[in-house]
Parts: structure tokens; C-alpha cells; sequence
């Protein structure tokens, strides 16, 4: 009986691609890893692209069937080089919604990179983020400009005055000869009630105050927006959610961008 129990156990784990054993958990044995590290080395520098294009979009939580759609509309587009996929990938940071959506964008002919939201720090989401996709703050440069992708889900740290982390943000704002251009990537806009308000100045000022600073790309809100801070021109855009079956393209030439809503 007890040989009968074990075979009948073996069967069953090997027959399935893995066990889960806690919605809790961060990992498992399919769980996929570094994909933003991954996708970049993938990407290149650009160093010899004079044309800079993407695609942004966001807030794919609950949106596994439009979330194929937006694949099969980013390949159909000439010229992309990389899809940016600003935050809320889950509804509640759960590890397997997270795999979900990581594996429909395979589909994707280009590299992505993902930028966690507040709902991907739900439970322990925070940590199945850093396991598959990499740190919550990190930058790139392509083709001349530096993408700053980082942490801005304030609410999520009860507003401690330490997320946006600025010291961080300050560095990567300064002068390097291989940069043009900079943009900040992140998923809840400075205009916000989720944004810590004590730094809300400070973020604005360090990018006014950045030479060639080119936009702030954000989600959250589920709609399209483009909103102007102060009297730096410096845009403020926020991409419509996945379920709204619209994304952003960006193009960025000569360090001028532009962008066009594009309905999938």
C-alpha cells in the first residue's frame, strides 16, 4: 500500500509542471528570472539608432486576453525597438498572475521591461518581483537616453518620505557623456493623491533642473493623460490601462519626443 501511495504521489507531480504549495509564495519551479536583465542585454545600447521608439503601457492586471492583443499590435508596428510595461502587472501580487502575463509577452518580437506598481507589492509581490524580474530600482541607456525606472508607489511604504527614493533618483540624474536625453519611468504620477506629497516638490525641481530631461512616463490611473507640473515644459504622461486596449508610442529623434495613442 505504502509503494502504492508513493507511485500514485510521483505520478501526480511529475505529470503536472510544478507544485504550488502558498499563493504566498515567490518562486517556483517554472517561475522565470531576471527579465528585465535579460531583456536589456537582449536590447542593446543602441549606440548606432538615431530613432529611439517604444511602446508604453500599463496596468496589465486582469487583462491576460488583452494583454495577447497588445502583442500581436506592438509586432505589427515597424521600427520598435523595446515595450516598457509601467506597473500593476498584477492585481494581487501574486506570483502565478505575474507569470501569466511574463509568458504572454514572449509572444512580443522586441524585449520589454517591467516597472513594478502598487498592486505588485501586495502580500509578498514585492518579492516575486525582484525573483522575475529584477530590482525595483534600475536604469538603461538607448540610443543616448538614460530610462530612470524606479520605485514611486509611495502609499504602498505609508508615505515614509523614502519612496520616490530621491538620493538615488539625484545620482542617476547627473551628467554622463554617453547621455542626451533622460526620462523617468515609473507608475504612480507626481499629480497623485498615492504620491508622497512631501517629496513631490523635490522630484518635480530635480528634473526641471536636469539638462535635457525629456518626459515622466507613468500608469495607475487607467486613463490617458498629459499634464504639465510647473513652467519647466516638461511633459507628464500617463498611458491608458491594458484593458482599455490602447498603448502609447514613443519616438524619440535628435533628443525631441513625440508619441501617438494607438488603439489595439
Amino acid at each position: 500500500m505504502r509503494t502504492f501511495f508513493l507511485f500514485f504521489i510521483s505520478i501526480i507531480l511529475v505529470s503536472c509542471n510544478h507544485f504550488e504549495f502558498s499563493p504566498n509564495q515567490t518562486f517556483d519551479s517554472v517561475s522565470l528570472k531576471d527579465i528585465n536583465a535579460n531583456n536589456l542585454k537582449r536590447l542593446g545600447t543602441g549606440v548606432n539608432d538615431d530613432t529611439v521608439k517604444f511602446i508604453l503601457t500599463g496596468d496589465s492586471q486582469r487583462s491576460r486576453d488583452e494583454t495577447v492583443k497588445l502583442c500581436k499590435a506592438a509586432n505589427a508596428i515597424d521600427g520598435i525597438d523595446f515595450v516598457v510595461l509601467n506597473g500593476d502587472i498584477t492585481e494581487f501580487g501574486v506570483l502565478k498572475e505575474m507569470l501569466w502575463i511574463s509568458r504572454t509577452l514572449e509572444d512580443l518580437t522586441m524585449p520589454y521591461i517591467a516597472v513594478i506598481g502598487n498592486h505588485d507589492e501586495t502580500g509578498r509581490g514585492k518579492e516575486s518581483f525582484r525573483n522575475m524580474f529584477g530590482e525595483l530600482n534600475y536604469s538603461f541607456v538607448y540610443g543616448g537616453i538614460k530610462f530612470i525606472c524606479h520605485d514611486s508607489n509611495s502609499r504602498e511604504y505609508n508615505f515614509n518620505g523614502q519612496v520616490p527614493n530621491m538620493p538615488w533618483m539625484k545620482a542617476q540624474l547627473q551628467p554622463s557623456p554617453d547621455v542626451t536625453g533622460c526620462i523617468a519611468v515609473s507608475h504612480i504620477p507626481v499629480n497623485s493623491i498615492d504620491f508622497d506629497s512631501k517629496l513631490k516638490d523635490d522630484y518635480i525641481n530635480s528634473f526641471a533642473q536636469t539638462p535635457g530631461f525629456l518626459a515622466s512616463l507613468n500608469a495607475h490611473t487607467h486613463n490617458f493623460e498629459v499634464f504639465y507640473p510647473d513652467n519647466s515644459g516638461i511633459p507628464y504622461i500617463v498611458t491608458s490601462s491594458m484593458d482599455k486596449r490602447e498603448f502609447l508610442v514613443i519616438q524619440i529623434v535628435n533628443n525631441k519626443l513625440s508619441f501617438e495613442r494607438v488603439p489595439f
